[in-house]
């Protein structure tokens, strides 16, 4: 367990024979919890994984990630993001320091694009920042198509509607070109309604996913939303900036 100091600063581990890859480390301030300290090393002896762990003084792990960083596509490729049950409140906000302690080792080691595969009930956590549907088989489609048909909320209507049309394009083109260009609809489909959902952000839960989907972030989307993140790494003290 690193010792951190100032609260907030970044600690970069530079690349090295034995650690191909920039690694990042920072402590912050928790009002409930005191100081806790976001570290982030090899995963075991897998030289493309890494873990990232968030603990306080005493080593107690309240959450983690884990990742690969992947140099022939420039790629990060998140394996799995958790928080400890029992801390899974919006004002710990444990898996919010984990996401932007993730995006910082984009940047740090020059990927351009974060790649994960969601579960259904993260959908929207991903979602929040600034992740988008990027479905890849056709199974996650349809169960995606699904789920918005099954919404039936006012102010959803269209939405609907539209899912309706590309499942049943689907159903009667089962040439492979046009499975896939309707694969393509739907992610477009799905971010738009994803993002209708999330303007009453305390409501997501009343519109849920059958199964989970590839999600995407790239670093061009980072750049168009830098004040978001900033304005993230600024509420917790994190001295960074993209």
């Amino acid at each position: 367990m690193i010792k951190l100091t100032p609260l907030g600063k970044i600690y970069i581990k530079e690349a090295s024979s034995e650690n191909p890859k920039k690694l990042c480390s920072f402590a912050v301030n928790n009002d409930i919890l005191g100081n806790l300290t976001v570290e982030t090393n090899k995963y075991k002896d897998d030289t493309y994984k890494f873990i990232t762990e968030l603990k306080n003084s005493r080593g107690k792990i309240f959450g983690k990630e884990v990742f690969s960083i992947e140099d022939f596509n420039k790629k990060l490729q998140g394996f799995y993001i958790e928080t400890n049950p029992e801390y899974r409140k919006k004002h710990y906000r444990f898996g919010e320091l984990l996401r932007l302690s993730s995006i910082i080792e984009m940047f740090e080691n020059g990927l351009s694009k974060f790649e994960i595969y969601s579960k259904d009930t993260a959908v929207y956590f991903h979602s929040k920042y600034k992740f988008i549907p990027d479905i890849q088989n056709f199974l996650d489609r349809d169960k995606a198509l699904e789920s918005i048909i099954e919404n039936t909320q006012p102010g959803f209507e269209e939405f609907t509607k539209e899912a309706k049309k590309i499942l049943e394009a689907i159903r009667n083109n089962p040439s492979g070109p046009k499975q896939r260009e309707l694969r393509d609809y739907t992610n477009i489909l799905t971010t738009k309604y994803i993002q209708k959902v999330l303007e009453n952000k305390d409501d997501y839960k009343s519109h849920p996913f059958k199964f989970g989907m590839n999600m995407l972030l790239t670093k061009d989307r980072i750049l168009e939303n830098r004040e978001f993140y900033n304005e993230l790494f600024k509420n917790h003290g994190i001295d960074y900036q993209i």
